[in-house]
This record gives structure tokens, sequence and C-alpha cells, in this order.
């Protein structure tokens, strides 16, 4: 359906009129440490949210995950923090509901808001010029540890919804809105997102489009990010004194001979692999990146073990596949060159590219609400890192988006901030969009 001119300015009319208690949500999000790691005050923040919801006629859940569970799904966390998430749904109000059927089952139509509710460390307090948990605002911009990300993407999709009823519209589906722990330090597997879908609490039989709300700048919509490897090379050798380094096997002239060989064998290889949708554009290009040597304890002893990190970035045309044929290659390579070779490799964290089809119709409905918004094309854009949309994705919900307030170049600096005005503008997109996607009476 396309909503009347007539709507379109009572939902501008409502964005503006609700934007102070929006506000208010978001401080009060802000005012919960969820430094993550360790993951700190995750109850906390879930009721915060909780109570909001269920104030504005939800039903809610608090989902916490076992603490048998916690080894594997938040090994990060070596105090095992409790890892709690929040599901909130109000279904239509309409005496016409737009109903679905999927798998046999006949419900109404989903749109569920979905963001996560740690934030990364405020690091050295000295440089902020803001409390970074104070919410404070100063000439029209909100400060504090993920304001950005992405607690303002967590309020904007509640507060959305508001919008729409403040507006005097009425929707025909369902709204659904979770906030999840742990994306910030996540791995293969999480305690949140992750653990959610593979639970069966968020899946195709429940929703029928995801929105993410990640920053990356509100007239930007965002349809998939790049993969990633971040793996460990361990270099064994044989420790002797430095004196007689004949007698032993140096661990981390094997380690940097195999630094020098992958710049040479896999550079070349992805050098010309680019994806022009990536924002910011320097991180357009595939890349490998070697990030930690540690090894030897004295100088006077050769060392025997070599630990090596890098980050291998993958475009959307790459496949991880690829990318670890490339890595064991070199490997084998030096092997023959260096016999007494003697290694093991970990990947600590790895994923697959993520793009959805743009033709969808929760990317075509959110571009559209973008460009009626901002009177001009939306950016299709690809996210430079990984988030939460791979669970959604890859647990058979391929209509995940990503789109809300904040600028991506204000994500984990000090005195994160946003525009105010960037918040209402989201918040007027989200409900332009869910009203086209559910349609209302």
């Amino acid at each position: 359906m396309a909503l009347t001119s007539e709507q379109l300015a009572a939902l501008k009319q409502a964005s503006h009129e609700v934007l102070d208690e929006a506000v208010a949500f978001l401080q009060a999000l802000i005012r919960v440490d969820t430094t993550n790691p360790p993951g700190l005050n995750y109850r906390q923040v879930a009721n915060v949210i909780k109570d909001e919801l269920e104030r504005l006629d939800y039903k809610c859940e608090l989902l916490a995950v076992e603490p048998g569970d916690l080894p594997a799904l938040a090994p990060h966390d070596a105090d095992a923090n409790e890892r709690v998430n929040v599901l909130g749904r109000r279904a239509a109000p309409s005496l016409k509901p737009n109903m679905v059927t999927v798998d046999g089952i006949t419900r109404q139509k989903t749109i569920h808001f979905n963001g996560h509710t740690d934030v990364v460390p405020a690091g050295d307090l000295s440089t902020w010029t803001k409390d970074p948990f104070g919410g404070e605002v100063v000439d029209g911009r909100i400060y504090g540890r993920g304001v950005s990300d992405m607690k303002g993407g967590i309020a904007a999709g509640v507060w959305a919804a508001e919008v729409v009823k403040r507006a005097g519209l009425i929707l025909r589906g369902t709204v659904e809105h979770s906030g999840c722990v742990d994306e910030e330090s996540t791995g293969v597997r999480n305690a949140g997102a992750g653990w959610l879908v593979e639970e069966g609490h968020i899946s195709a039989k429940t929703v029928d489009g995801i929105v993410i709300t990640e920053p990356l700048n509100v007239d930007n919509v965002c349809l998939g990010h790049r993969g990633a490897i971040w793996g460990t090379i361990v270099f064994k050798g044989v420790a002797s004194h430095g004196a007689s380094p004949q007698l032993g096997v140096n661990a981390l002239v094997h380690a940097s001979t195999f630094v020098v060989r992958a710049k040479e064998t896999i550079m070349p290889l992805i050098e010309g692999k680019r994806e022009e949708r990536v924002i910011p554009a320097e991180a357009r290009g595939a890349s490998l990146t070697f990030t930690v040597l540690k090894a030897g304890a004295n100088t006077n002893s050769v060392p025997d073990l070599a630990i090596l990190r890098f980050d291998r970035r993958l475009v959307p045309s790459e496949t991880l596949e690829e990318a670890r044929a490339q890595i064991q290659s070199v490997l084998d390579e030096v092997s023959k060159e260096i016999p007494e070779l003697d290694y093991t490799y970990h990947e600590d964290y790895s994923t697959e590219p993520v793009w959805v089809d743009e033709t969808l119709e929760i990317c075509k409905t959110w571009a559209e609400a973008v460009e009626t918004v901002l009177e001009k094309k939306a950016g299709i854009v690809c996210s430079p890192g990984s988030d939460d949309q791979r669970f959604f994705v890859r647990g058979g919900m391929p209509q995940t988006i990503v789109y809300g307030p904040g600028n991506i170049k204000q994500v984990h600096n000090k005195d994160e901030s946003m525009p105010l005005e960037d918040y209402r503008i989201a918040m007027e997109v989200m409900a332009i969009g869910m009203c086209e996607f559910l349609g209302v009476d």
C-alpha cells in the first residue's frame, strides 16, 4: 500500500511530538553501564527495556542463557556474568489484520526490530568531555557510550511504533522488539541474537521482516556485511641458548617467514577484490592484516614458541573456504622450505560475508521510506564489519536489513554522540517502513 500525504504528514508531526519521551528512554538505556567485556548489568538494561515496552502495551519476556551454557557461548567472560535478553511483541489492534500462512500456521504479518544492549569499554575516561554513561544533551546532540552503537537504535525502534500510534494510524500486523547481549564480543556463536535464533525464539515461523538498528547513517539502508577470519597460528620450535642457536629451532624465524610469504602470495590475489557499497570507502577492499606477534622471553634464548594473529576481511564475492585455502597454501609452501616447521592453526572468529537481495519487500520498503523522508535516493550499503544480521539470514530469515540512527564514524569513539535530528529522522523512517510493510487501517 502507499500512505497518503495526510498520513505521511501525521507521522512526521508525531515524530516531533514524541521526541522528548524517546530521548528520555534513550537516556535511561545509556545510564546503565553494559560494558562488554565482561558483560555488565545485562539484566538491569533488559528490565529497562521490558518496563518501557510493557508501559506501551507489549507482552514481554526475559530470556536468560542457562549458566551451564555460558562457557561455550560467552567464553570471553571468565566470571560468567549472566546473559539476559529481552523480547517484546504487540499484536495488531486492527479489525482487519494482515494475515500470512507459514508452514501451515496462519498468523499476523510481523516485523521485528533488533538491537544489542552491550557496549564497548569507554576506555580512558580522561579523554571524554562528557560522562560516557550520562546521556547528556548539549546543542542538539546526545552523548554517551552506545548512543550510536546501538542503544539509540533500540530506542528508535520502540518509539517508531509509538509514532504510528500518535499519528492515529492502526497497524494491521504485529510489532516485535528484542534487546540482545554480546554482539560486541561475539564469535561463531553467542549468547544473544545467535542464541535466540538457535533456540527458536525468533524464526521464519514467527517473523516476516527484521530491522537490525545498527548505525550506518540515516540515509543508508544496509543489506549486508563483509566476512572475516580472526586467526591464530602458533609456531613451535626448540629452545636453545643464544650463543648456540644451531641447537634450537627458532619459532620466531618461522613465523616471520610465513608472514613474508603470505604477503607475497596472498596480497596479489586479493588486491583487486573490492565492494564499492561498503562504507566507509577505506574498508572497500579485501584485506589481510597481521596484528599480533609474540615470541621469546629474553634476549639470549632462541624462542621455542611464536604466536601470530591475523585479521582477514572478505568482500561479499569471497568465501571462507577460499580465504582458508589461501592461508593453508602458504603454510604448505613454507613447510616444504622448512621441513622442521611445526604449527597449529585456530580461528578465534569467522563469518561468511552476507548480502541480501535488494528486491525483497523489506529492502524496497525501507529504501522508499528513506527517500520519502529525506527526498533523495537511499544509499544501498554494505557494513565494513560483521553484525548480528548473519544469525537471522543464516537462520532462514533473508528479509533482514540494517537501518538505524547514528553515524558509523561515531562508533566506539570517545565522546560518542548522535544528533537528535538523526534520531527523529530514523523514527520517522521506521514508522513509515512498518506502516508500509504491515499495512494500516
